[in-house]
């Protein structure tokens, strides 16, 4: 009899099942394929594009900042003089008319060359200049208008670039009044040269086809990264200079003076008025979405790839099922089982030839699923258990010194998930003094029948050493072998926690020592004052011991490692701020003080607020407080200089005699830490100049130079 062939069997053994139109095994392969690729390509373009927003999103935020930080080291580059200037305004050798002493202090105050420093009358007479010796005969100055906003303002003043009287070369002046008798008596001016704002765009290390500038007031080019010679005293593009005029910092497209199309980052000073621009090419921005392109095409050709790979596998896979159907017929021969139609011909046919096999072994596949499930279950349960105790398991046979261990437990002993661990390797890797303690821990264990308890050293091979705890049992193999089966914990962070906790019971009870001490000092100091019949004494003595339980509050927060000095003032200044942050102003580089020098000054600080809002400024709305602070690291040896000052209060006049406070202050700053200190009664306000050896307050000395550059806000 001819073989009617397997689907003509089909037909017969089921003739129950409708007779449609079918879909092939080759159309569905086909409708598959374009399901999958189409969508693919959708996304994929989507996903890169959004990858180019990205990217064009961070680069516009990173430059912003870039530009953003340099307009403040912009800042700090003129206030570096600016604080010069101001402290060699109230050099004495001024009002002595001691000029030759104050040519050579301003030779050696630190304003960065090539500039110079210069005393000029409010006529404009120049008395000296430190570009010349002293002596030198010297003309007039010829800046009377800035010399007369100088008169007219009594503060300080920067001017644009301009081309000098003498020199010829472009500069800047930096005017600043002295003030001597409640005049301005005459005018200190530093002529700055361009130069330096040329360096400071040279140490940011620009990419040459970019191109950084320092733009002033009127948008006049003042320094510029590329062909500064060229271009240096020109105005910037007017799209530029319209931008920054419109707004502080932002970015827009421009053109540079050269003429390349660029996308300009602009951030402008909110002290002086002056603004940085980095200009990148409008090419190399151009270039991520070249990019994104370009990738998009490579996925589209693999994707072309992979429908040509598809029509080839659609033939392969049509031809085995007619093999297929037949081996399924003969798995389930005899046996007749019903099933849905999936209108697709190959399918239908060997959906028929597996139900009747499957009729022969559900029942044992799902025996042995349950039973697969409960032992998967249990080792999960296992697994999760041990990894949240960060244990690692091992089992150790001495018969024969098979040493099987996790990941986890080759990973306590620094060795990574794959890398050979045997017996050999744990003895080796355990510290030479715990190795005995060990060995007999485990021939304790094995000739007793008792639990494994150990802890002993292991040093990694990155020779970093690690306590490890070990803890196992005996087990006996139905061969009657034993073997020590068990766990192990990497327990050093518990070790350095229990060092740590004796180290810090071991200075708090130095700390403690030390406040007490100073409590007692300023206690008996307070008895006296309250001997001598102030009635104020007690409420004195209570704030001053807020006042030190607060600044112990801010060297907890830091460990007791220091903490900088703009905090220590904030700490104490901060209830008399007003809500504009106008009335108490703080300014100078950031600095970290040792804990003894924050202790000292934060009484220091305490007892001229509680002055000034008793006697001084703080006691007026009007009134304000002015703290500065600067380095003075070109003298010998090197000294923090702190300036108090008041204005804005009552007529201030001198005490009759040294009060507490001031005896608090001279016993805190200048026995403690070395320092000396002026008190000036002027009847505008008090103000106080503090000088410290460097050494004896700072935390990092060997970091003085670096520390100068980073002004607080």
């Amino acid at each position: 009899m001819n073989d009617p062939g397997p689907n003509a069997s089909a037909a017969t053994i089921n003739p129950s099942l409708p007779v449609s139109p079918r879909t092939s095994l080759r159309q569905l392969l086909w409708a598959l394929v374009f399901a999958l690729t189409l969508p693919a390509i959708l996304i994929a373009a989507a996903g890169l594009y959004s990858g180019y927003r990205a990217e064009q999103e961070t680069m516009d935020l990173r430059l912003q900042e870039t530009v953003r930080a340099m307009s403040l080291s912009l800042d700090r580059e003129i206030e570096k003089s600016e604080v010069v200037m101001r402290m060699l305004a109230l050099s004495p050798y001024i009002a002595d008319g001691n000029f030759s002493a104050f040519h050579r202090q301003a030779q050696e105050a630190g304003i960065p060359k090539p500039s110079w420093v210069s005393l000029v009358t409010p006529e404009g007479e120049v008395l000296l200049s430190t570009r010349v010796p002293y002596g030198s005969e010297l003309p007039d100055s010829v800046r009377q208008t800035s010399l007369l906003k100088v008169l007219e303002t009594r503060t300080t003043h920067l001017s644009d670039l301009f081309n000098g009287s003498i020199t010829g070369q472009p500069l800047i002046t930096l005017d600043v009044p002295v003030i001597l008798d409640e005049k301005v008596a005459y005018i200190l001016s530093a002529s700055i040269s361009p130069n330096i704002f040329q360096k400071l765009i040279a140490d940011q290390r620009i990419a040459s086809n970019w191109n950084a500038a320092v733009l002033d007031r009127s948008g006049r080019v003042v320094a510029r990264s590329r062909m500064p010679e060229r271009f240096v005293g020109q105005l910037g593009n007017p799209i530029i200079r319209d931008a920054i005029n419109s707004n502080p910092e932002g970015h827009v497209q421009s053109v540079t003076l050269e003429g390349v199309p660029v996308r300009a980052y602009f951030s402008k000073s909110a002290v002086y008025g002056w603004s940085f621009v980095i200009s990148v090419p409008s090419t190399e921005l151009s270039a991520s979405f070249k990019r994104s392109l370009f990738w998009l095409v490579i996925l589209a050709g693999c994707i072309l790839m992979g429908v040509a790979l598809a029509a080839v596998l659609s033939r392969l896979i049509a031809k085995p099922v007619d093999q297929l159907v037949a081996q399924a017929h003969a798995l389930g021969a005899g046996q007749e089982v019903l099933g849905a139609s999936t209108h697709v011909l190959e399918f239908d046919t060997i959906q028929k030839a597996l139900t009747d096999a499957a009729a022969n072994v559900r029942e044992q596949e799902r025996n042995r699923e349950e039973v697969l499930t409960r032992v998967a279950e249990s080792e999960a349960r296992l697994r999760l258990a041990l990894n949240a105790g960060h244990l690692g398991s091992w089992e150790y046979t001495p018969s024969t010194g098979i040493f099987v261990t996790s990941p986890q437990c080759r990973a306590n002993f620094g060795r990574g998930p794959d890398q050979p661990f045997s017996y050999d390797d744990l003895i080796a890797a355990i510290h030479p003094d715990d190795r005995a303690r060990q060995a007999e821990a485990v021939v304790r264990t094995l000739k007793n029948r008792v639990d494994l308890q150990v802890e002993y050293r292991a040093i990694w091979p990155d020779q970093s050493e690690h306590w490890i705890r070990i803890s196992g049992q005996v087990r006996v193999a139905p061969d009657g072998h034993l073997s020590l089966v068990g766990v192990s914990q990497d327990i050093t962070e518990q070790k350095l926690a229990d060092e740590r906790q004796g180290i810090m019971l071991h200075e708090l009870n130095h700390r403690v020592k030390n406040t007490l001490a100073t409590v007692q000092s300023v206690a008996s100091m307070t008895r006296r004052s309250a001997d001598q019949g102030d009635p104020a004494a007690w409420d004195a003595f209570l704030g001053r011991v807020q006042g030190l339980a607060k600044t112990h509050d801010l060297l907890t927060a830091t460990q007791w490692q220091g903490a900088l000095l703009k905090d220590v003032l904030k700490n104490e200044l901060e209830p008399y701020q007003d809500a504009l942050n106008q009335r108490i102003r703080l300014r100078g580089p950031e600095i970290n003080l040792q804990p003894s020098a924050v202790l000292a000054l934060g009484l220091a600080v305490h007892e001229l607020a509680t002055n000034a809002s008793k006697y001084g400024s703080l006691t007026s709305p009007e009134g304000k407080v002015h703290v500065m602070w600067a380095l003075a690291s070109a003298l010998n040896p090197p000294v923090l200089i702190v300036e108090w000052v008041e204005s804005g209060g009552p007529p201030v006049t001198p005490p009759q005699r040294q009060g507490f406070g001031t005896k608090l202050i001279q016993r805190g700053l200048a026995q403690q830490l070395g320092g000396e200190i002026k008190l000036n009664f002027h009847p505008d306000g008090v103000r106080c100049v503090i000088t410290f050896p460097i050494k004896n307050v700072m935390v990092e000395i060997d970091e003085t130079d670096e520390s100068v550059e980073r002004y607080a806000s």
